[in-house]
Formats: C-alpha cells, structure tokens, sequence
C-alpha cells in the first residue's frame, strides 16, 4: 500500500492511499491490506455488484470471485416442512470441484 510522509502542524504524519479500482476487478491479493480490501469493495457495491453466499464454504462473495458451478439442492419450507422448494447457489473458486 502505497504512503506518503508529510508534515501536519509540526508534527510528521502518513498519507495512504489506494490504486485506482474499477468495476469487476478481483480483489487486492495481499491478505494483509485490509484498507485496500475495504476500498475495493466499496466500488463494487457502488457499481450495483452485490455478494453472493458459496454453496459450498458459506462465505460471502462477489460475483467476480464465484465460479460458473452452482449446486441444486431440494429443501422444505419453514412453516409447515411440507412443500419441496429447489434452492441453486453458486460455488466460489476455491469450492469448485477440481477436475
């Protein structure tokens, strides 16, 4: 993450800041740039991208970090555990069954 050294009212301060993201990039791959991850995901959202939860681990993601899989899965609905609903969501790349 990139800073800058400056001087605030005497005193020394640092200026981070971030590259500039765009619509459907893959997030930041350091796992340690928390900033940088908040900022990109605030353009995705910003874009109209909303996250998805994975099928497979839970975790929530955006579409750009999904896999085309998706699993199919028949469950019941909530009130009387009587009618069959069939459900799809989709894998994330790390979930997508290898080959």
């Amino acid at each position: 993450m990139p800073c800058q050294r400056v001087k605030f009212g005497g005193r020394v301060a640092f200026i981070t800041y971030q590259l500039d993201w765009k619509p459907g990039d893959l997030p930041p791959t350091d796992k340690s740039d928390y900033l940088g991850w908040h900022e990109w995901a605030e353009v995705q959202h910003q874009a109209g991208l909303r996250q998805q939860q994975c099928g497979g681990c839970g975790k929530w993601f955006y579409p750009q970090e999904l896999s085309s899989t998706v699993r199919h899965w028949t469950a019941f609905t909530y009130k009387k555990m009587t009618k069959r609903v069939k459900l799809t969501s989709p894998l994330c790349k790390i979930c997508e069954p290898k080959p």
